[in-house]
């Protein structure tokens, strides 16, 4: 009898699992979406690849065989099409919803720009675009100076002793800069050459993001803090950090000789009329400048790294950049944010486009829920509460999208867009939309600046070791890259700088 009591139960729980697997391919109502069957069965092969970091590369493998709509899971879609980006993330009446189970919670339980809600997203974004507008970034050109002169000096002074790794020190720099405009106060990583811990512990946070969501989806979501008691721990000792440098910041008010970006929102009207409805609290002040820090400087660090990757893989593209911004400027010292703007050199935008369309610094899927009355996307009907969303790798590898979508290409950004062969709008690095990357403008400022005086002060050469750098890194929502080991000299014939 007691063995039938201990059958029972596994007798049943196999049932349900056969007739739930029976459910997803032949009757759900994702049925008719191409994609593998044993994805469409179950979560678990999704599970699988994004546990070893794989996911976003298996599934440019699968948009390849199966085309621009695939689906990944029993209830997720993934697109590589223009128009879905339109559909999924564009401006309408009521936005599609992010999917809660994507979503970190921040350590205090208050929401950031990027996990917001619609109604106070608009809030944050209309306060915080007061730091991110064109007037903020023009006079922000002097700390986006000094910290590519740092930069410079410290690999001037480091290249003698041998070739350095760039992907560090672009991180280092990136992260100083952030963090003197988002906190007020830098974490002198470029003049130690170290990352302070504060930075070096913001790498758990990715890590943590993926494993929640799969403890999630199979309501294991406790399991969460035992498993990642460590990163856990960080992210609370990162916030209580945040809290103390915001609240220092706060406290000096908007000055006049700093216009980082609590200058511009303290100097904002909806902050000085003292209305809570219209303004930033103090808690919000810190877990956006905590996001913002992140975001803003892993995604440039990533672009500059894949720029110069690129470019030393490919000599005749080098030389040409490099001998275009040598003779564009006869000194460094003109060599400014603001003179780079407006496509002063064209092929410099057209590098770094590349870079990011081949090693997109968000490489993967931003997941949006469907509305209660569900949405019709590139065709298909899709019910209600279904995750969707455009995978970044895919669509930039898609041949629909891209001709030689595997090779560097920046010619590709000089052509005429009325006779390009690419899709242009299905590249969105920055994603579109009411939720689209405010600091773009500032991230665009960064890369050319840091490209452009590296290619005119230094000599560049990749070491061996590193000449298939870009393959097979892994992805936990960051790139997880490995050195970049470079060669630099400092060019013979230099004016001024």
């Amino acid at each position: 009898m007691w063995r039938v009591m201990l059958l029972a139960p596994l007798l049943l729980g196999g049932l349900f699992i056969v007739a739930r697997t029976a459910y997803n391919i032949f009757l759900h109502p994702l049925r008719h979406h191409p994609g593998p069957k044993l994805w469409a069965a179950t979560r678990l092969p999704w599970c699988w690849n994004q546990y070893w970091g794989r996911l976003n590369h298996r599934l440019v493998e699968l948009h390849t065989q199966y085309g621009s709509t695939l689906r990944v899971a029993p209830g997720e879609i993934s697109y590589t099409s223009e128009t879905a980006w339109r559909t999924i993330y564009g401006h309408r009446a009521i936005e599609m919803k992010k999917d809660p189970i994507f979503s970190l919670v921040t350590p205090t339980g208050v929401p950031n720009i990027m996990t917001a809600d619609r109604m106070t997203h608009s809030r944050h974004r209309r306060l915080l675009s007061h730091a991110f507008s064109e007037k903020a970034l023009r006079e922000q050109e002097g700390e986006l100076a000094k910290y590519c002169t740092k930069l410079l000096a410290q690999l001037e002074a480091e290249c003698a002793g041998g070739a350095v790794d760039l992907a560090e020190w672009y991180h280092l720099t990136t992260f100083d800069l952030i963090g003197s405009l988002a906190f007020g106060q830098d974490f002198s990583c470029v003049d130690t050459g170290r990352p302070h811990p504060f930075v070096a512990s913001i790498k758990s946070v990715s890590r943590e993001l993926v494993m929640s969501q799969m403890t999630k989806y199979y309501g294991l979501g406790d399991l969460r803090n035992w498993f990642l008691k460590g990163s856990t721990t960080s992210r609370v000792a990162n916030a209580h950090r945040a809290r103390q440098m915001v609240e220092s910041r706060i406290a000096r008010g908007p000055t006049s000789n700093r216009r980082d970006f609590w200058h511009y929102v303290l100097a904002a009207d909806e902050t000085r009329s003292g209305d809570k409805d219209k303004s930033l609290s103090l808690d919000e002040m810190v877990v956006n400048a905590f996001s913002i820090a992140i975001a803003g400087s892993d995604g440039t660090a990533t672009a500059l790294t894949a720029s110069t990757f690129l470019l030393l893989t490919h000599q005749p593209v080098y030389r040409q950049l490099r001998d275009s911004i040598r003779t564009a400027f006869s000194s460094e010292d003109y060599i400014t944010s603001i003179a780079l703007a407006g496509h002063r050199i064209p092929l410099l935008d057209a590098v770094i486009n590349e870079a990011m369309r081949l090693y997109p610094p968000v490489a993967v899927t931003l997941p949006r829920v469907s509305p209660p009355w569900g949405a019709t996307i590139d065709g298909l009907f899709v019910p209600a509460g279904t995750t969707v969303g455009v995978n970044h790798l895919s669509t930039y590898h898609s041949s629909a999208n891209f001709h030689r979508a595997h090779e560097f290409v920046p010619e590709r950004w000089l052509e005429d867009e009325q006779q390009t062969r690419d899709a242009r709008a299905s590249f969105q690095p920055f994603s579109t939309g009411p939720r689209s990357c405010l600091g773009k403008n500032l991230a665009k400022a960064e890369m050319r600046l840091i490209l452009a005086r590296m290619l005119w002060r230094f000599d560049l050469g990749l070491e061996r070791e590193c000449e298939d750098w870009i393959k097979g890194q892994r992805i936990y929502g960051f790139w997880v890259k490995p050195s970049l080991m470079c060669r630099l000299s400092v060019r013979s014939a230099r004016g001024g700088g």
